[in-house]
């Protein structure tokens, strides 16, 4: 039976490898979703191909027949008609879109398939040899109905060429503008729009297009850029190449832990439940947290994956304590986590005045269930986008009320069933509410004492001309003019 098993799977071949590099970041690889295998674009007229080589766009656009039986002219000549305008025969060719009476051509354009194309490669076997060359990129390419568009503003042209007025839907109306000031851009704001689609779309629409020449599959020159598929050096070996047998295996297949943590199709932020639970229960806790901002101990267990024994919820209390602090009996993430220090808002503000803030607006929701903006806004003295995000992210606004209340309703059953818990929880809220005071009246006393060095001496002046004042103040009497002082000193003295 050992021997029938292992000549079950016998090595039938061995042929050599070879890596080809004349393609290299220049194999793109088009797929055509949109048409039928039976029905390729081989035998199609291409009239014109662009490409981008930045961004890895193409263009192509191919020849329609229209003489087939399968082709409907009235049809076509009302899209034409449609696009070019009335009088696209007294315009040059070039400058219509359809360059005869009828609809005679589609703009197939693409989009990427892969982001990533490094794992993929082009093969062909020639001599019992097979030869790779790394892909650089995938692309789909579906019809463009661009034209569609260009229809439509060719409509308006014509109507207001004829009636010389414009559109109804083109009148501008009457807005209200709101005039605002844009905020110096951080280094931290502008990584994030070089990210988002607008920024990426425009890039790549700035870039020029460039005409190439398309050649049929089969001719001389397709054939001579096959030939590149080949590797030209077949006597040339390299090292990194030269693997055993389990060293291939475990570069062909990675070990399961090395991408337990990878989540497909899970957005940057998020992480799956398998990669959650192969953290330690500390850093789970932890990016529990960080996520959700403020949850109740059911929710969390729940999350975890935890049950309700009296075990796991001791464990994860004594790490959720490190993490969280307690608010009217749920957890909060605390604010040095997701505030870290060394770094500053968008507005600026460095990160521990924003904790500040963010601590005194729960420590006031310790103490009741909703609070305005304004109490908070004279006390913490942070900008109004500042104050808004803090607010957003551990409470709710009731326009109808002009408050703000906390996320989740009060955890009563939580504050009865662990009591030492909540016990402990008050003396480091009481202990950092005195913090905060010492730290908000040191704050007070600096602007009032700012406010008064700012204070010009003529008002100083003025103040000691008051008859009605019984005791008059040092500073003040050293700040009148000389001659005051001295008609003083003689009343005295008499």
């Amino acid at each position: 039976m050992k021997t029938e098993g292992a000549e079950s799977d016998p090595v039938v071949a061995e042929i050599p490898v070879y890596l080809s590099k004349t393609l290299l970041d220049k194999l793109y690889v088009l797929q055509y979703p949109v048409r039928p295998c039976s029905h390729s674009y081989d035998d199609a007229t291409v009239l014109k191909t662009k490409i981008r080589p930045q961004s890895g766009h193409v263009e192509i656009e191919m020849g329609l027949r229209t003489r087939g039986p399968t082709y409907d002219k009235s049809k076509g000549e009302q899209i034409a008609y449609n696009v070019d305008g009335a009088y696209r025969e007294m315009r040059d060719s070039e400058d219509n879109f359809y360059k005869s009476n009828v609809m005679d051509k589609i703009v197939l354009t693409s989009s990427k398939a892969l982001s990533d194309t490094s794992r993929y490669a082009v093969g062909v076997v020639r001599d019992n040899s097979l030869h790779l060359t790394p892909v650089t990129t995938v692309l789909a390419l579906r019809p463009s109905f661009s034209y569609l568009d260009q229809a439509d503003k060719r409509g308006r042209q014509d109507r207001k060429d004829a009636t010389g007025e414009e559109d109804s839907d083109e009148e501008e109306k009457a807005k209200k503008v709101t005039v605002r000031f844009e905020k110096p851009e951080t280094e931290k704001s502008r990584k994030a729009k070089e990210k988002s689609y607008g920024f990426l779309l425009r890039k790549i629409h700035e870039e020029p297009w460039i005409e190439v020449d398309y050649h049929k599959s089969g001719g001389e020159h397709s054939e001579f850029e096959k030939r590149k598929l080949y590797c030209l050096y077949e006597d040339e070996h390299i090292d990194q190449f030269s693997l055993n047998a389990d060293e291939y295996m475990k570069h062909l297949v990675p070990p399961t832990e090395e991408v337990q943590v990878i989540a497909p199709g899970l957005p940057a932020h998020l992480m799956s439940r398998s990669a959650l639970a192969s953290l330690p229960l500390h850093d789970r806790v932890k990016t529990v947290m960080v996520n959700a901002g403020v949850a109740s101990f059911v929710e969390l267990l729940s999350v975890l994956g935890m049950g309700a024994n009296t075990e796991s919820s001791q464990s994860v209390l004594k790490v959720l304590q490190q993490v969280a602090v307690l608010v009217q009996g749920n957890w909060v993430v605390k604010s040095d986590i997701i505030y870290p220090k060394d770094s500053k808002s968008e507005c600026g503000v460095p990160n521990d005045l924003i904790q500040r803030g963010r601590d005194y607006v729960l420590y006031l929701f310790t103490k009741k269930t909703g609070v305005t903006r304004g109490e908070v806004a004279d006390v913490v003295g942070l900008p109004s986008n500042d104050l808004k995000e803090i607010l957003y992210g551990v409470s709710r606004y009731r326009g109808t009320r002009t408050t703000w209340e906390f996320l989740l309703p009060t955890d009563t059953a939580f504050l009865s069933k662990y009591p030492d818990v909540v016990q402990r929880q008050q003396m480091i809220w009481q202990s950092r509410s005195e913090q905060l005071a010492h730290n908000f009246k040191d704050k007070t006393s600096a602007e009032g004492s700012k406010n008064a060095n700012s204070t010009s001496p003529q008002k100083k002046g003025r103040s000691v001309r008051v008859k009605s004042e019984p005791v008059e103040d040092v500073a003040d009497s050293e700040s009148q003019p000389a001659p005051a002082k001295q008609r003083r000193a003689n009343r005295d003295t008499r």
